[in-house]
């Protein structure tokens, strides 16, 4: 249960109102004292209704307010009919104000037990405050509530436990975090064959620590690679795979939102960090390692064939290169016709190609040809599901992107 903060003058008019996370009022007491919690001040405004306020996070300079990150446990429910405000949504987004994290399609998620994960069965939004508020009886005890179905650091590392002992795949640490935690790099193949012909394909996850599907979607691929599925032997036979499961545990542990320990956004910057300067290490030591990884990878004439940076949005979903080279950007076309046809891959607009300078991922292509695309997915209704997507759906769709890219490359 968190420590109460004495209040300040220009807290004191919501602490008389409210309660601090962790602090009880009644038999209610809200909790986020847990890996990737994240709570703001709490206020009671009725017998069972409460206002939750998102922390938030932003930038190294104080801009670019995310509020898409909110995880927090409520006990003393059972019996009850709660009824909860979320607000402090507003942000702002590459130095844009008023940049919104939810809206009337991003209902968000609660669990009975910090495991299975479903939707709220409605939301009410108020346009005008920006304000989302969501009910549900509850007949135990305690309650989870988040944005999106988490994905905490400590589930990836039972993932790399059991990875590590299959025979087709390695799991390296290529450097730590701002707070010294390991990131890892999972290469997956068939031992039995040369690899060095093989065409290679990297996917990273998990650059943004509130974007947790992208980790459901990389599960899903792991445990497909590493099965006994024939066509995963197939996949094995015929493809290198170098996964990065998170860029950011730090986030993960923290239950931050879209930065570093530091401030820095992991999906910018690509531009600036250089691997082989090593001062760079101490701001960015995320965007370094990997980096370095990548480029140690070509250095040592390894080839990369495709690559991908999974991220989410709250209801747009596509595919964005700044590949310009013809061949390469066929091989982006057919990806993006079997993901539409083969997958549950629900685009609300054509492939793009961006001419713009990058500060992402993508300048990868500028910098060393490497044919890489953003690929977003929805959090809020896909048409093409006919629902929201769950845990289930991610872990199903880690498979399919996986069969993808390997038939894009052999078609």
């Amino acid at each position: 249960m968190s420590r109460h903060q004495p209040p300040t003058a220009s807290r004191l008019g919501l602490w008389l109102l409210g309660v601090w996370p962790g602090a009880a009022l009644g038999a209610v007491s809200f909790h986020h004292n847990f890996e990737g919690g994240s709570l703001g001040l709490v206020e009671q405004i009725g017998s069972d209704h409460f206002r939750c306020h998102v922390v938030g996070q932003t930038d190294y300079r104080g801009r670019n307010r995310q509020a898409t990150w909110y995880y927090f446990r409520i006990d003393g429910v059972a019996g009850r009919t709660l009824r909860l405000s979320l607000t402090n949504l507003v942000g702002e987004y590459n130095d844009r104000p008023g940049a919104v994290a939810m809206g009337p399609d991003t209902i968000p998620v609660y669990s009975l037990d910090n495991l299975t994960w479903q939707h709220f069965p409605s939301m009410d939004w108020d346009p005008h405050t920006k304000q989302a508020t969501v009910a549900l009886r509850v007949e135990q005890d305690s309650v989870w509530v988040a944005h999106v179905p988490p994905y905490p650091l400590s589930r990836l590392e039972a993932l790399l436990a059991e990875v590590k002992r299959s025979p087709h795949a390695q799991v390296q640490a290529i450097g730590q975090s701002v707070q010294g935690r390991a990131l890892y790099l999972v290469s997956i193949d068939e031992p039995a064959v040369g690899q060095a012909t093989n065409p290679c394909v990297w996917v990273i996850a998990r650059q943004h620590a509130w974007e947790a599907p992208t980790s459901f979607v990389l599960e899903g691929a792991i445990r497909f690679l590493i099965s006994a599925d024939p066509q995963a032997a197939q996949v094995r036979r015929r493809c290198q795979l170098k996964l990065v499961p998170t860029m950011d545990p730090d986030g993960l542990v923290a239950g931050t939102v879209r930065f570093n320990a530091l401030g820095y956004d992991l999906n910018r910057h690509w531009d600036e960090v250089d691997p082989s300067q090593p001062a760079w290490r101490s701001r960015m030591p995320e965007i370094w390692h990997v980096k370095r990884a990548l480029f140690d990878h070509l250095d040592k004439g390894g080839r990369i064939d495709l690559m991908l940076n999974l991220h989410n949005t709250e209801t747009a979903e596509y595919l964005e290169t700044q590949v310009t080279d013809p061949a390469l950007l066929k091989r982006f076309e057919r990806l993006y016709k079997l993901l539409v046809a083969q997958t549950s891959f629900d685009p609300s607009r054509a492939l793009s190609v961006r001419t713009e300078p990058a500060t992402d991922t993508n300048v990868l292509y500028r910098q060393r040809r490497v044919p890489v695309a953003l690929m977003e997915q929805r959090i809020g209704f896909c048409p093409k599901l006919g629902r929201r997507p769950t845990v289930q759906d991610r872990l199903r769709f880690g498979r399919e992107l996986v069969l993808a890219l390997a038939q894009t490359l052999h078609q």
